[in-house]
């Protein structure tokens, strides 16, 4: 029962659900083994705490500052008037401030900018579309040609992740003993908005021609959900099994339900294009193409509901920890709504009531292992996690300690190629904990450099 508390305090202390703190964000978001991973792998609810360290003190928004003293993340002087949003003099960028406002906890050093659109003699934004009889080019100011696949967030929807809920903002558990603990959550998250070519519109800009009769899209994609959940979970450790030639082995499992029900939801897949006639040519009084649907559920008008089972299992040996969750093993999701769908004869919608649903074993798998190695002078953590949820993720990451002292250090590939450096030192009543931390910038794509950092006492 009291290994369940860990889980208590660690929900408690770390304020929005499963977030990463700055000690993992200093192994690149390394996921360690112990209470603390229980969402990504309930058998972890049953662990001993602090087996390799966890998270210390209150992870100071730093990110605010960043809100504030950097003029192109702040919106305050911005919302003075669309003129000072449209006025060419104005530094405030809304790139600029999604990255840094999608990052509280981290001041980003260079965050993703749209300035990388703007013409710097005239002071505007400039992407170029040609369209001739031999082909087409979308290029910025300077005729560079321009990546039109990029995206925002993480896509969460019953069509990416089918009954899965994102990872709840707020999660409160409680332990009811005997091994079992209940905990609710609010969510809200999924948000995912990707833009990319038609397989047409492709071809035609890698090639630089088009094709008689052919239709030429872009298409947009979008998915958010917010909402509340209930979870209830069991958790224990078996009795322990011997491993020939490496002594037993302690074994933790671990089960939990979920159900949830749903405020609000958006999935949309939308695209518009035009098309060339008979002879390759477009025409340009010749109206655009809409085609797709967009799928929505809001407080009065629709719901969702639906559970989920997740399990695993947990086996640690001599200093070295290996665990497998698998959420969602078997899950069910409902949501109704309004669905608008454009079928390419008209740019107005067709409106009507639509459904999303889901139901079977759409699994999303998450692997970590961790070890001491014990040295002469200090002690040596290594671990790595593995992860597939809508997408590939992995990391590696260790943790050297020097007395107080503790240095940092991971590498990993999630959404893009990501790295971290981090330092830490335990004073008598008091943590500090620091980070460099890197990740994708959203649209533009380049490395973005952010600090974190934390403060924990004791008294």
């Amino acid at each position: 029962m009291s290994r369940l508390v860990w889980v208590v305090l660690i929900a408690t202390v770390g304020g929005l659900g499963f977030s990463q703190g700055v000690r993992s964000l200093g192994m690149a978001g390394l996921v360690l083994p112990g209470p603390g991973a229980a969402y990504l792998n309930p058998a972890y609810a049953a662990f001993p705490g602090g087996l390799y360290g966890a998270d210390q003190g209150f992870q100071l928004p730093i990110g605010l500052l960043g809100l504030v003293l950097r003029p192109e993340s702040n919106p305050l002087p911005a919302l003075g008037g669309l003129s000072n949003l449209t006025n060419e003099n104005s530094p405030f960028d809304v790139l600029s401030f999604y990255d840094q406002f999608s990052h509280p906890y981290e001041f980003l050093i260079n965050p993703a900018s749209s300035r990388a659109f703007i013409n710097p003699n005239t002071g505007y934004p400039e992407i170029q579309i040609s369209v001739d009889a031999t082909g087409i080019q979308i290029t910025d100011y300077q005729g560079n040609p321009i990546n039109l696949d990029f995206g925002l967030g993480t896509p969460a929807g019953v069509g990416s992740s089918k009954a899965l809920t994102p990872a709840p903002l707020l999660r409160i558990p409680f332990s009811l003993g005997s091994n079992l603990y209940l905990d609710f959550g609010l969510f809200a998250g999924g948000f995912g908005l990707g833009l990319s070519p038609s397989d047409s519109l492709r071809q035609a800009l890698r090639s630089g021609q088009v094709q008689p009769s052919t239709e030429y899209a872009l298409n947009l994609t979008g998915t958010a959900q917010a909402g509340i959940s209930v979870g209830f979970g069991y958790a224990t450790r078996l009795p322990d099994v011997p491993i020939p030639d490496f002594g037993p082995a302690k074994l933790y499992v671990g089960t939990r339900g979920e159900a949830f029900y749903g405020l609000a939801y958006l999935e949309g897949n939308f695209s518009a294009g035009v098309q060339t006639d008979a002879q390759g040519q477009f025409d340009p009084n010749q109206p655009p193409v809409y085609r797709g649907s967009v799928f929505y559920t809001i407080p009065g008008n629709g719901n969702g509901f639906g559970a989920r089972a997740d399990i695993g299992v947990v086996m640690e040996a001599q200093g070295t920890t290996v665990g497998l969750g698998i959420r969602n093993a078997l899950g069910f999701a409902r949501w109704s709504g309004t669905e608008l769908r454009w079928d390419g004869t008209s740019s107005n919608p067709i409106s009507g009531q639509g459904e999303r649903s889901s139901f079977g074993f759409v699994p999303a798998f998450f692997l970590n292992a961790a070890t001491r190695i014990p040295l002469e002078v200090g002690a040596l953590m290594v671990g790595g996690d593995l992860g597939y949820e809508s997408g590939l993720y992995g990391r590696v990451g260790g943790e050297y300690s020097l007395g107080p002292a503790r240095f940092r250090a991971g590498l990993g590939l999630d959404n893009g190629f990501r790295f971290g450096l981090g330092a830490g030192f335990v004073g008598p009543g008091f943590t500090v904990d620091t980070a460099l931390t890197t990740h994708r910038a959203p649209i533009v794509g380049n490395t973005v450099f952010g600090i974190a950092l934390s403060l924990g006492l004791g008294f």
